[in-house]
């Protein structure tokens, strides 16, 4: 793990050349919306969070396919978060984007958005989805006990009382 953030660092950092010249700001509000996709982009590019997650945000953040950006872009400084999304350096997430690029104020707005996800707590791992197993569980269980209180009798004796020959053998 450690090594993938000193790779991604040193990807920033060397991406960082292209940088926005223009001063543009970006909304943390916006890039919120892009990353789920709530927004379009511009260019018709699919929404980060397709792919990605982000611990903290929610089902609507919750992509599988890439890893999870929580703490991706820590303590990286606004300009080499533009140019990895400029550039794209990771070989997955170019062709997908090729003929689809970011605007200047998508790169922005994703910018600022990404680089406060680190300060978002991590959501329990787990918990949530053994506590709804777990009542799912508990609630099967009720049912077929209930279920199984409504049997009178065995089955044996309700065949036999109905049969015409009711003491039994063979005749």
């Amino acid at each position: 793990m450690a090594r993938q953030r000193w790779w991604f660092a040193a990807v920033a950092v060397f991406v960082s050349a292209h940088a926005l010249a223009d001063g543009i700001t970006g909304d943390v509000q916006r890039g919120r919306s892009l990353f789920s996709g709530a927004t379009r982009t511009s260019n018709g590019g699919p929404p980060c969070g397709a792919c990605h997650a982000i611990g903290g945000e929610g089902p609507a953040f919750a992509g599988s396919l890439g890893p999870d950006l929580s703490r991706s872009f820590e303590g990286l400084p606004a300009d080499a978060v533009d140019g990895l999304l400029q550039d794209l350096p990771f070989p997955t997430m170019a062709p997908l984007y090729t003929g689809h690029p970011l605007t200047p104020a998508e790169r922005a707005d994703l910018g600022a958005f990404l680089t406060t996800t680190g300060q978002r707590p991590a959501p329990p791992v787990g918990r949530r989805v053994a506590a709804c197993a777990a009542a799912l569980a508990v609630a099967c269980l009720a049912l077929m006990s209930v279920a199984a209180r409504r049997q009178k009798g065995s089955t044996r004796a309700r065949l036999t009382a109905h049969h015409p020959v009711a003491g039994g053998g063979s005749r």
